[in-house]
């Protein structure tokens, strides 16, 4: 049976706070310190029982890391860590879209990759270099933070939860990736039409015979992950419109006709 040891508490701050919170993270608990006259309402109770993580989070190495913590609300386009910060804290997504991204020397924002429930966002913390990117909440989410070292110190004791520690790592890097390899070749449509259908296969659901996707994306943020002006994006949807390939719903969200995007990217 493993063994965690009790680590003391870490400090970090949740930029863009303008009441400067600040979470405390230790091996049992997270809380949300909040200066006085502050609102708790972004704050989740103590659960009187341990959370039921499997049913956000797969694999043994999640339930260990994850048992008994709090869950801590941020709210929309709230940076949950920016870059350069050098607390080496890793985030789990409990419920809720993040949007991983960096400022480019332009000002300009570039998104990598959007996070969803159950995955994590932070894992350059383990790098030796400077945190490049920054994590913003697209919704609001509620997010578990945890201290790099204490998550060495689980899975150091077993191969297997090694094993999953390394694929917890590796999945959201390969979508990362793919997500950069999508906006290094071919037109504005093409470009559009590939992030479009990774984000369909990612977090899309069925409606009606075809996917919508459960969070809103403005066209500023298509842009974004496209790397391109708001204005090119938005005729590339239009005329994907007109092809039937791309609608809206009743609340904005955007809906694929699979099929047509799958023709299309390939």
């Amino acid at each position: 049976m493993l063994k965690v040891e009790a680590a003391p508490p870490q400090h970090f701050s949740i930029p863009g706070c303008s009441d400067r919170r600040r979470l405390s993270v230790g091996t049992g608990s997270i809380a949300l310190r909040v200066s006085q006259g502050t609102s708790m309402s972004s704050v989740s109770e103590p659960a009187p029982f341990p959370l039921p993580t499997s049913a956000f989070f797969g694999g043994k190495l999640c339930q260990i890391l994850l048992k008994g913590r709090l869950v801590t609300t941020v709210e929309k386009d709230q940076v949950i860590y920016d870059a350069h910060d050098s607390a080496p804290n890793i985030f789990f997504v409990r419920s809720g879209f993040v949007k991983v991204c960096a400022i480019m020397e332009d000002g300009h924002e570039l998104i990598y990759d959007i996070r969803k429930k159950g995955d994590v966002v932070g894992e350059l913390c383990a790098s030796r270099h400077p945190r490049q990117d920054r994590a913003v909440a697209l919704t609001e989410a509620e997010i578990v933070a945890i201290p790099y070292e204490q998550i060495l110190d689980v899975v150091q004791r077993d191969r297997g939860l090694l094993r999953e520690f390394v694929q917890l790592f590796s999945d959201p890097l390969s979508d990362t990736y793919a997500q950069l390899g999508s906006m290094a070749f071919g037109d504005v449509l093409t470009r559009l039409t590939r992030v479009l259908a990774r984000l369909a296969a990612k977090i899309g659901h069925p409606a009606g015979g075809r996917i919508e996707l459960p969070v809103y994306l403005t066209q500023e943020t298509l842009a974004q992950m496209v790397a391109v002006r708001r204005e090119k994006v938005s005729t590339a949807m239009n005329l994907l419109r007109q092809r039937g390939m791309v609608d809206y719903s009743r609340a904005g969200n955007i809906v694929f006709d699979a099929a047509e995007l799958r023709d299309y990217t390939a």
